[in-house]
């Protein structure tokens, strides 16, 4: 049975029976002048798709809240309705100022997805990155608001086929997520410039018995991917013999395995937007690890912030947190820099992220918020960045403004 869609008469006659009125723009607690047609690209066909739907969400929220017109899509998803007007995708649901949630408002992130379903769903992407059907929705947005992650969007390939489409999008450049993404390239840099980080060691997929036979970092240590992120394919060794595995796990989505000394230690995570670095959070679990589980299953993690150094401390995190920002040429957008305090009372990087997550357990709203800069704001604020990019007009005044 076809739905029924109201005619013109019949929806304004609803309207005058319900009794709803325009909403005033500009919004009270948007900077913008008039509202806009945003696309939040999330959910990608890899390991990370929960974390970017749950992130999605919560950004589609804030910026619908704000009264943007804002159109949610699943990168890995056509649309339901073939050849609909992408006009149409972009849906309102303003919120009153008092009313707007100030941390991002979504489910939790679910465990991760079967690989093997994923990877039928990568075959029909185009580009390996998009759905069919999609890109004239991204086309018809203002910006598109990219929170992909993994091989598709942390890599910057979904943001290499935005260029060519000449599509707006927020956060990094392309040259910066695939510099970001791979995690021995990001170190080597930062080593390069006198920043601290654990010995590593790089086992190609493949190449197992090869590469473990000339490592020379002694145990115990930490295995992960070469390249992606939520603590993914995340292992602590310390025996030799289980090295193997371990890379093998950490190479489950076809990519090279990182031995990383093992730094016992706290860990502390720090949010940078452009030149302002916020507030430290501490991660504390009673797990082995600081894990994917740890991080996104309630109960299983507790943040504090600010975390409890001394002052000294803070500011010097703070400093070496904006370094890693400025030396990766990260730019005028977003970054979530991690570090372990070691025994030897050194900071040391283990990461960083352009494209942070943004579901309700995520350390990089809670840095920012921790500094007031509630969530809504906040990605108005990446939005209106990815405009002044692209040399739109944008608003002299902020959501980040510094506190007099």
């Amino acid at each position: 049975m076809s739905q029924h869609r109201p005619s013109e008469a019949e929806y304004e006659r609803w309207t005058e029976l319900h009794e709803l009125e325009p909403v005033d723009r500009p919004h009270p607690a948007s900077v913008l002048d008039e509202p806009l047609k945003i696309a939040v690209l999330a959910g990608g066909a890899n390991s990370e798709r929960n974390v970017s739907l749950s992130s999605g969400t919560a950004i589609v929220r804030a910026l619908r809240g704000l009264g943007h017109a804002v159109a949610q899509v699943d990168s890995a998803a056509e649309p339901v309705v073939p050849d609909q007007d992408p006009a149409e995708m972009f849906l309102t649901a303003e919120v009153a100022a008092e009313d707007l949630s100030d941390r991002p408002d979504a489910p939790t992130a679910a465990a991760p997805p079967d690989l093997e379903a994923l990877e039928q769903v990568r075959t029909t992407q185009h580009e390996g990155v998009l759905a069919d059907g999609l890109l004239p929705i991204l086309a018809h947005a203002d910006v598109v608001f990219v929170t992909v992650f993994g091989d598709e969007g942390e890599s910057g390939a979904t943001q290499r086929l935005l260029d060519r489409h000449g599509i707006l999008y927020t956060g990094p450049s392309a040259e910066v997520c695939e510099l970001t993404f791979e995690k021995a390239a990001t170190k080597q840099v930062l080593a390069d410039h006198g920043i601290a980080t654990p010995s590593w060691h790089v086992v190609r997929r493949g190449h197992v018995e090869e590469d473990l036979a000339v490592l020379s970092i002694d145990g115990p240590w930490i295995v992960k991917p070469v390249a992606g992120g939520s603590t993914i394919g995340l292992s602590y060794v310390d025996d030799a013999d289980e090295l193997p595995a371990a890379c093998a796990v950490a190479s489950a989505e076809g990519r090279d395995a990182l031995i990383e000394e093992f730094v016992p230690g706290r860990d502390f995570t720090i949010g940078v937007l452009g030149d302002r670095v916020f507030a430290v959070v501490e991660a504390i679990t009673d797990r082995e690890l600081y894990d994917y589980e740890a991080k996104y299953t309630p109960g299983e993690s507790r943040k504090q912030v600010p975390a409890d150094l001394t002052v000294e401390q803070t500011a010097g995190l703070r400093r070496l947190t904006g370094e890693v920002h400025r030396v990766l040429g990260i730019g005028d957008t977003c970054s979530r820099a991690d570090f372990r305090l070691g025994p030897d009372g050194r900071f040391v990087f283990f990461e960083t992220n352009p494209l942070p997550g943004m579901t309700p357990t995520s350390s990089y709203p809670l840095s920012t918020r921790a500094d007031g800069i509630e969530f809504p704001q906040l990605c108005e604020e990446l939005v209106i960045r990815a405009l002044r990019r692209a040399g739109h007009s944008t608003p002299q005044r902020t959501h980040l403004e510094e506190p007099g």
